[in-house]
């Protein structure tokens, strides 16, 4: 009995992995890649972080917003319309990768807490993820050099900013104290068509 109420909880969560990380790669896939033509990208890793924030402080998984990152850096790769897809693939997966190390650390959930966390955060996801895609894309698709990651640094800690601004905001609001239930045979038909919807509107570059 016991191990069918767990295998019922790991595929409700396995199912939320594929809907927010679908959710999130059409979102980069449409609202990211106009944002990014304005140079506005910052905001749409701020979304991404709330994302995440909200999805770990509902179901409590640790790891879960890896793998949300991996769905949505699979779905941002395929997608047919926008640039660089590689790099905008590996910056998705960073993203989670450091959310998740920062979700290890001890801090209480208090209000002043939930403000300077998202500061902290939100402002170290964006850098980190901002350094490690130039670096690694450069050593996937052409050639690192130290001094066009240091000319570029200015901005980056600049977007940095702006990020930990809007996460001294954002995270107390992903944290708000509310509980969403949804039945079981509503649940999986509901996710799994909107994760469905997603890919195809990616796939087809509606």
């Amino acid at each position: 009995m016991l191990s069918l109420i767990y295998a019922m909880k790991r595929c409700r969560l396995m199912v939320a992995i594929l809907l927010f990380g679908s959710i999130w790669g059409f979102l980069e896939c449409s609202l990211g890649d106009l944002l990014h033509k304005y140079d506005l990208s910052v905001f749409m890793v701020s979304i991404a972080i709330f994302i995440m924030a909200s999805t770990r402080r509902i179901f409590e998984k640790p790891g879960m917003q890896a793998g949300m990152a991996v769905v949505a850096s699979l779905l941002r790769h395929f997608n047919p319309i926008g640039g660089c897809l590689i790099c905008a693939s590996i910056a998705i997966f960073i993203e989670g990768l450091a959310f998740e190390i920062f979700w290890l650390l001890p801090w209480k959930k208090s209000n002043i807490m939930k403000v300077t966390m998202g500061i902290i955060s939100f402002y170290s996801i964006y850098a980190i993820g901002y350094i490690t895609t130039q670096i690694l894309t450069s050593l996937l698709v052409a050639k690192f050099y130290l001094k066009d990651l240091i000319a570029i640094i200015p901005r980056i800690f600049a977007g940095a900013t702006i990020a930990g601004i809007i996460g001294g905001f954002a995270l107390p609001i992903a944290y708000l104290p509310f509980k969403i239930k949804v039945r079981d045979e509503l649940y999986y038909p509901i996710s799994f068509a909107i994760s469905a919807l997603c890919w195809i509107a990616v796939i087809a570059g509606i």
